[in-house]
């Protein structure tokens, strides 16, 4: 006989413990009592529930009646009816939420102002974005995406990792300074991401964590000095609170919030920031955006950032952000028309009247929209970075979704990420600043 052997003939042979009679106050409970007993234990004890069972060797010896066979096939445990009702519960809250999701996209794409998604074609999106998206295209097959400046140290760290260099041979452009905002961080900062993007797709880390670890640390090695502070006039911030006004939000729709958002400081230019204040005195949030979450309450939004964990929620993440920009049309179209009923009364001009009237100022300010043309916007889905752009057209939003120009799988691609972000940054500062600048503070 084996050791094993002997300590479980050890076990089996032990006397039961005495049985002793119910107490005086478990009688007094009475079939209240009995029905507790009855129902199932909390999920945190459940886990335990093998430990527990063991407090005595009577109990020990009902958990393991039958004799440990170290050569046996094992075999799969039996679902407790708990487990099997949270597993139900589960599936059954996920179908309610898919369902939820698709019905509220079906009631925006029939709603006169709601949403419409459409598909986001290299070589058919809307006309104003073309250009953008055409970058945007080259950037997310790694063209051009590095300064020449830095070829010679990059290829260097390549070498020494054993890494296939012959991907990087498109990726340096023929100059050393591309004017676009913020900064490309260094090959150690990348590879730090690299190893945290790791961590969160293989502990299956829940969406909040690959926000902290993950998308804002991308963003903040692009507009953050290595040390801390700025490198420019812009940065991220997470938003998750932030809420669209009621004034601007789609009536249809609960509120849909995104994650975190690219804006523009204002501090270096006291012009505009004094436009900025006298403007955020007259608007409904009180602030310069369609939201008045106060980090951003004087920075011009410029970029809003929608995140998901890997492979899930793809509908929600377009129901999010599709709503959010069109309640920032929904602003700017305010904002416009408030611009045009200012300048109506410095010439004297009394507000619109006739129906005419009316039709004229609305055609109006939908010109000044389309001289804006499209807004971008972004979705990260795990390590996935996608464009999304919104057009306004008659009241109406659509969404146009995707184009990838990045993920954070590689150090390659690490890089395309961050220049699609610079790229799209650079976007809100040539065309959105002046743009709102013109159309909106004036």
């Amino acid at each position: 006989m084996n050791d094993i052997d002997s300590i479980f003939a050890w076990i089996c042979d032990l006397p039961d413990c005495p049985h002793a009679g119910p107490s005086k106050r478990k009688l007094a409970a009475g079939p209240s009592n009995k029905v507790r007993q009855l129902a199932s234990p909390p999920a945190s004890f459940e886990e335990n529930e093998d430990e527990n069972m063991a407090s005595t060797p009577k109990r020990r010896r009902l958990g393991n009646s039958r004799v440990f066979d170290p050569d046996a096939t094992p075999r799969p445990g039996i679902s407790s009816p708990g487990s099997l009702s949270r597993s139900t519960s589960e599936a059954s809250s996920t179908r309610s939420v898919n369902s939820s999701t698709k019905r509220q996209m079906m009631d925006l794409r029939l709603s006169e102002t709601g949403v419409e998604c459409k598909a986001l074609n290299v070589d058919a999106a809307p006309n104003a974005a073309q250009g953008l998206v055409n970058t945007i295209d080259e950037i997310g097959r790694a063209v051009d995406i590095l300064p020449h400046a830095l070829e010679l140290t990059i290829i260097e760290k390549v070498n020494e990792r054993k890494l296939d260099v012959r991907k990087w041979r498109y990726s340096f452009s023929s100059g050393d300074d591309d004017g676009l905002p913020g900064r490309i961080p260094t090959f150690e900062e990348v590879e730090k991401l690299l190893r945290k993007a790791k961590e969160c797709q293989e502990f299956n880390h829940e969406e909040a964590s690959w926000n902290n670890q993950v998308h804002l640390r991308l963003l903040e090695s692009i507009f953050e000095e290595p040390i801390g502070g700025q490198c420019d006039s812009f940065n991220a911030v997470s938003c998750t609170t932030a809420r669209p006004h009621r004034e601007f939000k789609l009536a249809s729709t609960p509120v849909k919030m995104i994650d975190m958002c690219i804006y523009a400081s204002t501090d270096g230019d006291a012009e505009l920031s004094a436009s900025i204040r006298k403007f955020c005195s007259t608007t409904p949030t009180r602030a310069v955006n369609h939201t008045d979450f106060e980090p951003i309450s004087m920075r011009p939004l410029l970029l809003s950032i929608e995140t998901k964990r890997p492979g899930v929620n793809w509908d929600t993440a377009q129901l999010q952000i599709g709503a959010w920009h069109a309640a920032q049309w929904s602003f700017l179209r305010w904002a416009v028309g408030e611009k045009i009923l200012r300048q109506r009364a410095e010439e004297g001009i009394e507000i619109p009247q006739t129906d005419e009237e009316q039709r004229a100022f609305e055609a109006n300010k939908l010109a000044a929209l389309s001289t804006l043309g499209f807004i971008p916007g972004i979705i990260v889905q795990g390590h996935r970075w996608l464009l999304v752009l919104s057009t306004y057209e008659d009241g109406k939003t659509k969404l146009w979704a995707d184009h990838q120009f990045g993920t954070t799988q590689s150090y390659l691609e690490i890089y395309a990420a961050v220049a699609g972000m610079r790229q799209l940054t650079g976007w809100g500062r040539d065309v959105y600043i002046p743009w709102f600048t013109a159309n909106v503070l004036g």
